[in-house]
């Protein structure tokens, strides 16, 4: 996974277990999402707010495509900031 993508979120390795009495499990690895998936859902309720098309207490209606750019947007924001911070 590239750097653009902040690398794995929530990645587990594969586990080989021996118990005592001979018996062994596997478990397999598993990836987990990009960290910028991960990111963009944390900003999902930030990117929702800022679609709100209006305060009139009616339900508001959304539009899907600028709520999942804004969330993009959020997230890519906060992977350039932890390479900034993390150079420093």
């Amino acid at each position: 996974m590239s750097d653009k993508h902040g690398g794995p979120a929530f990645p587990r390795r594969a586990l080989f277990i021996q118990f005592s009495g001979g018996e062994s499990e596997y478990h397999e690895g598993y990836p987990g999402m990009s960290l910028r998936d991960w990111f963009a859902g944390q900003a999902l309720p930030e990117a929702l707010r800022q679609e709100a098309t209006g305060d009139t207490g009616q339900p508001c209606m959304y539009d899907v495509g600028a709520v999942a750019r804004v969330a993009y947007d959020l997230a890519d924001a906060m992977i350039l900031e932890r390479a900034r911070v993390r150079a420093t």
